[in-house]
């Protein structure tokens, strides 16, 4: 970064040595917005690749973890296909099933539901919820879909201009008196509806 730090659990990331480095990473998944899977792997390629990166487990090791984590998601018995074979939901999937495989402590969401039509969109948003709750991992999900942050968010964030300008509990965004909160969320006439009857029943 040009300025400023990134600290985990207390520890710049800078700092580190190499082997602290990595094992942070061992801790951390991330699906990113385009799923970003190797187009030239297969799905089990894909999802087996932070393994092999990152630990020295035994091939039927990681196959059976890589078979775990693809049952969870819906795609058992897809380890063999290639990304161009899948759907855009299924690759997104996959990219889940790849950022959980190594049991994370956190997992990173960048546009989760990015370019999927609203039912699949929502298969995706509810499949991390569970994954969540599941596993006890911390997710951190970056997106501009108000429908998603309202339906799976607990602790909600707005940035403007790369600052936090606002900052509490899903409940309460309807009810802020944050103009720049106000003005993204209520760009929607159905959360502009949803608004005026809360304040009504108040």
């Amino acid at each position: 970064p040009e300025k400023g730090d990134i600290l985990y659990d207390g520890m710049s990331y800078t700092e580190m040595n190499e082997d602290d480095q990595r094992d942070l990473r061992k801790n951390i998944g991330m699906v990113f917005q385009g799923s970003a899977l190797f187009d030239s792997s297969t799905v089990e390629e894909n999802v087996m690749f932070p393994l092999k990166m990152l630990t020295d487990r035994s091939y039927n090791e990681m196959l059976d973890r890589v078979n775990f984590v693809l049952k969870r998601v819906n795609l058992e018995g897809s380890n063999n296909k290639f990304p161009a074979e899948l759907s855009g939901g299924m690759q997104k999937r996959v990219a889940i099933a790849r950022a959980i495989v190594m049991n994370p402590k956190y997992l990173f969401c960048d546009e989760p539901n990015s370019g999927l039509d609203p039912k699949t969109a929502t298969v995706i948003d509810n499949l991390i919820q569970e994954i969540t709750k599941e596993y006890n991992i911390t997710t951190i999900i970056n997106s501009h879909d108000m429908n998603s942050v309202m339906e799976i968010g607990e602790k909600i964030i707005f940035l403007k201009d790369g600052v936090k300008e606002w900052d509490g509990h899903s409940e309460l965004v309807f009810k802020t008196d944050n103009e720049a909160l106000t003005d993204f969320v209520y760009s929607s006439n159905l959360f502009k509806k949803v608004r005026e009857a809360q304040l009504k029943e108040e």
